[in-house]
Parts: structure tokens; sequence; C-alpha cells
């Protein structure tokens, strides 16, 4: 152990491995971060260590003789919930790791051999993370970040969205697959870049593809590229996305449309981190970040036998999901306003507010196509008129020539999409009418949809379209 003052102000970064020179190898590329570097090459005496002193940053192998970093950090968790902390270990042990990224144990994960300069990154991140957790504890209670906010070009004051923006941060700092639920047109790709951009890797490509676009074989030589003569048509070689990503991001949108058979080369690629171009046995190694996304329901995909169970855990190690629109409060207003200010000045129109009428209607619809429906209405209305208040006869007209009209939809609340979800999973619903409190019914859902799973919760959270993380923090709630 490295004998350094813990009475210095600096945070402190424990570093555990069982193999000396890992040890050695980590801080000298950890030696100019601003924190106080103690490390242990025993998981136990670490473990003591963190009975009287907390550590701020934690960096724990996996593979250990003793105890695996999970168990260390699962223990350091419950005597210090607000550490961060962060899994070393290869790609091959990424099995072993993932339930413990769904219970919160693990919040980053960085693959051996690191790179020293994202190794740095991530750290940097972490230390930055927890000093304004210390602040926030300082000013007397976790008070939640309220007002306007864009970011990477979402616009919220939603407290939901907030929390979201907060667990893109996070997440961007490690290279677990992240997947992204959410329904037609609520920013899904938005918030696969803002991961990209947050992330070491955002000088790298961003590269996005829509899985539905494209048949199953014109699909995998997108995916993986091919060689000449790999097929009929194929004249010359041709680069696949997931070569075309590099060392950046790549974005797998509508996964659920992807084929069994391309579902199982995915897979491959997940598990081993290469890939073999059509028409070669050539391997590549693969180092992009990958992130998913549906907008059907990709549990349901699961139970229904159309997707895989094993693709579907590989993929969903990290969870984010888009509320729809009609469930975002004020920020109807503020998304509105600031498409309107945006095709203001692609259209070269004057219009500077909506009136309070248009606004009401604007609130109550409940916008099937969510943002985008909501910014092709606003963009056809400043295109098709002119002056400088957006009425609501404006609005009406616009609306009238959607698939739904505005007349047909009914706002849907928060509890009856909640008891949507509980019916789903098949519990024996109460006859009693009488309104139950939020939480309640959301205790309801969560324990149906367990029993209903026979008690595995990554299943129960595919079906209820939630983040295992979800259901292991609110059952520690009640």
């Amino acid at each position: 152990m490295e004998n350094d003052n813990n009475t210095s102000p600096l945070p402190i970064l424990l570093l555990v491995d069982d193999d000396i020179n890992i040890l050695q190898a980590l801080k000298r590329a950890l030696h100019s971060v601003q924190a106080t570097i103690i490390d242990f090459n025993s998981p136990l005496a670490a473990l003591e260590y963190c009975q009287v002193n907390q550590p701020d940053v934690i960096i724990s192998d996996q593979q250990m003789p003793e105890m695996n970093g999970c168990e260390l950090l699962e223990h350091i968790k419950k005597r210090w919930p607000n550490s961060q902390r962060i899994i070393l270990s290869a790609y091959q042990d990424f099995d072993l790791i993932s339930a413990a990224f769904s219970s919160g144990v693990v919040e980053k994960y960085i693959c051996k051999p690191w790179i020293n300069k994202e190794l740095k990154f991530v750290v940097d991140k972490a230390l930055s993370r927890q000093k304004n957790i210390s602040v926030s504890a300082t000013n007397d209670g976790n008070v939640p970040v309220t007002g306007l906010i864009n970011f990477h070009g979402m616009v919220a004051e939603d407290e939901s969205m907030h929390e979201l923006f907060d667990s893109i941060r996070h997440a961007s700092s490690t290279n677990a697959p992240i997947f992204i639920t959410g329904e037609t047109g609520t920013g899904k790709e938005l918030v696969a870049k803002a991961c990209h951009y947050e992330s070491y890797h955002k000088d790298q490509p961003f590269i996005a593809v829509n899985c539905a676009n494209f048949s199953e074989n014109l699909m995998e030589s997108q995916l993986f590229g091919h060689t000449k003569g790999a097929f009929t048509g194929a004249i010359s070689n041709q680069e696949g996305l997931f070569s075309a990503a590099k060392q950046g991001s790549l974005f797998l949108d509508e996964i659920t449309t992807l084929s069994k058979p391309l579902q199982a080369k995915l897979l491959r690629v997940v598990q081993e981190r290469e890939f073999s171009p059509l028409g070669t046995n050539e391997v590549i190694k693969f180092h992009a970040q990958i992130i998913s996304a549906s907008s059907n329901s990709i549990g349901q995909s699961v139970i229904n036998g159309d997707f895989r169970e094993d693709l579907y855990y590989r993929l969903n190690v990290i969870t984010m999901a888009l509320p729809p629109l009609r469930e975002r409060g004020g920020d109807l207003v503020h998304i509105a306003s600031f498409f309107l200010k945006k095709y203001n000045k692609v259209e070269y129109k004057h219009f500077k507010k909506f009136s309070r009428n248009a606004i009401q209607i604007i609130c109550s619809y409940d916008w099937p196509g969510n943002i985008r429906q909501l910014e092709n209405v606003i963009h056809g209305m400043v295109i098709l008129n002119s002056g400088e208040q957006i009425t609501s006869e404006m609005i009406i007209k616009s609306l009238s020539t959607t698939v739904r009209s505005y007349s047909a939809i009914q706002p849907t609340s928060p509890i009856e999409n909640i008891k949507n979800i509980y019916s789903a999973a098949k519990p024996q619903v109460s006859q009693n009418t009488a309104i139950q409190p939020l939480w309640q019914v959301e205790k309801q859902a969560i324990e149906a949809a367990v029993l209903h799973c026979q008690g595995n919760i990554p299943k129960a959270a595919a079906l209820l379209e939630v983040s295992p993380s979800t259901i292991y923090r609110k059952k520690l709630n009640w």
C-alpha cells in the first residue's frame, strides 16, 4: 500500500488488484489526477481499510483470488453508497459483472488492456461527479436540478429528463452496451448522440443505422461489410459499419427488426468484440461503443421468442427510458417554443409566441408521434402562415391533417400507463375503483411482473421496459 497522507483535502482514489505490476501501471497512468492514490493487492485488506476510511473513487480488478471485484464493490457500496465504483476486467468476464451493473454495484467498466488517456478521462469524470455529490451534501440535501436545460439539443425542464441527462453523463464514461427504449419520435437518436458526445471517444465517428430499413442480406452487408464477389452484385470491397465506427459509437435503431440469424451474428460480435466481412474469414477487432434502441417492446419480443434472450441481456446492460412527450409536463411548451425559434430562422418568419388557446391545445393533445410530430406540425405552421403569433386555429388545422385527429385523442395519465403495464404482466387486478397512490400502483406492477417471471428480475425488467437496476432500487425503498 502506498503511504499517502489521508488527511489531505484531495479525494481518495482506491486501486485494488492482486497483480502488483497492474497496480504500478495504473498508478503511472493516473499519476497526474487530482487525488490521493491508495493501492492494495489484496481485496480483503482493501475492505478492511474501507471500514474506517471513505474512498471517493474505487477501481477494482474483477478476477482476484480472495474475492472478485464485484463482491468487493458490493461491500464498499453498503458502507459508502456515494462512492464511485469502477470495475477493471476483460471482455470475456463481462457476463460476471452484468448483474452488478443492473443492481448499481458497478457504475463504470474499463476493459483490459486499457488506454491510458481513456482511463484518465473516466477517472477524472468520476472524481468530478463525486465532487458534485459532496457539494450537494454540504448544502443540506440532494436538491434536484431545476430550470430549463438544453442538453445536446434536448430541451427539458422536467425532472425525469434531468435524471436522464445525469444518467447519460454517468454512462458515457463506460464502454458497456447501452439500450434506449421509448416510443417513436421521443428522440432516441438524440440520446445516443449525447452518450457519444459525453464520452472519451467524442472525436471518433458516430454511426447510426435504422435496422428496419434494410433486408436481411443488405443489413448483414451494411453491418459487416463485404469483399468483391461475396454475393451477386458485390462488384468491389465495401467497408461495413462495424469497421467505419472505429473507436467511436455505433447506434443500432429498431434492433428488434433484426432477423434471428443476424441476431446470432451480432451476439458473437458483442461477446468476442470481433467480426468478419462477408466473403472472407478475416477476423477484425471491434472497438466501438454499441448503443441500441427500439420503439417496439423488446421485452415482449423476448417473451414472444422473436428476439434472443441472451442478446437482450448483452445489449441491455445500461437502460435509458425516454418518457413520451405527453408525460413531460411543461416541457411541451418549451419544446414548441424551441422549434418555433428554429423554424423562424430557417423560413425567415417573425413569429414571437403562441396564443393562450394554442398553448392549451398543445398541452391537451397527447402527441402520438411525440417530439417528431410536434416539430413537423410547427414547421408546417411556420411555412404556411405569417404574423407574430401562432393561433389555435393554425394548430387545429395542422392537426386535422394528421393520421389521428385532435378531437379523437384524449390525454393518457401516467397512472393509466402503469396500470396498463400491470395488466400486461397478468396480475390479479382489484375491482376497487378507488384511486391508489402512484407508488402503490407501481409496486403492484413490479411485484406482478417479478412473480410472472418466477423471480427473474432481468426478465421482469424486460416486460416492464425498465432497467433491472430500477427494480432493485425500488425494492430496497419499500
